[in-house]
């Protein structure tokens, strides 16, 4: 049986074009408050050995650098 963490991290995989287009649109402010939040999670998940969550928070946060760097440096 899959936990929900599994789930979130094969559907952040499956969408993510979809989520990086969306955050493109967002302003540096609002990537940068998603970025320092990810990574305190990621502190947490490293700190209670939940790989798991690791795993999902560090594809978040790889979602988020792709968006601010596509909407700060466009073609």
């Amino acid at each position: 049986m899959k936990t929900n963490t599994k789930i979130k991290f094969e559907e952040a995989l499956k969408n993510a074009e979809s989520y990086i287009e969306e955050m493109k649109t967002w302003d540096d402010k609002k990537l940068c408050k998603h970025l320092d939040l990810f990574q305190k999670q990621m502190q947490m998940a490293y700190e209670q050995r939940n790989h798991e969550a690791f795993e999902l928070l560090q594809e978040y946060e790889r979602q988020v650098l792709v968006g601010r760097m596509r909407a700060n440096f466009k073609e």
